[in-house]
């Protein structure tokens, strides 16, 4: 059984930052990916008294929490700052993706950044929550 360690699972946001291509979010705590599948009604009469349905339309979603950073930068990288900026820029239909480690597992689709939040409290480190809602399909590369 090959499990796979959560500190390799990583966030990428395809994004070009000053010029220089960037890629995982910095600082990264947690990454999640959910993929939903809406059902559509279709109970008859005949059904027998349960609920009969059929596939509907299908979503999916990014998630992930790290700690704030407003000046790190490198290779690679996407700060705090420039997530921001990405989000004010109205950068329709981000290029994402969600790589898990050493499996080689890697899914990619266009998304649009739903909500980015920090949070400050008294005495702790600052960090922020990003949320990013699929625009079409999600696939395996």
């Amino acid at each position: 059984m090959a499990i796979v360690n959560a500190t390799d699972i990583v966030i990428k946001i395809h994004a070009t930052v000053d010029g220089v291509p960037a890629d995982a979010l910095v600082h990264a705590t947690s990454a999640s990916l959910s993929i939903s599948q809406d059902l559509r009604d279709s109970t008859t009469k005949s059904s027998g008294g349960f609920q009969a349905n059929l596939a509907g339309l299908r979503s999916w979603e990014i998630s992930g929490d790290g700690f704030v950073d407003f000046t790190e930068s490198g290779a690679n990288i996407v700060n705090t700052t420039e997530l921001i900026a990405f989000m004010l820029e109205d950068q329709a239909n981000a290029e994402v993706e969600v790589s898990f480690g050493l499996s080689g597992s890697i899914y990619e689709g266009g998304a649009f950044i739903t909500s980015l939040s920090i949070d400050a409290g008294v005495e702790e480190n600052a960090t922020y929550s990003i949320s990013l809602q699929g625009n079409g399909p999600i696939a395996a590369q």
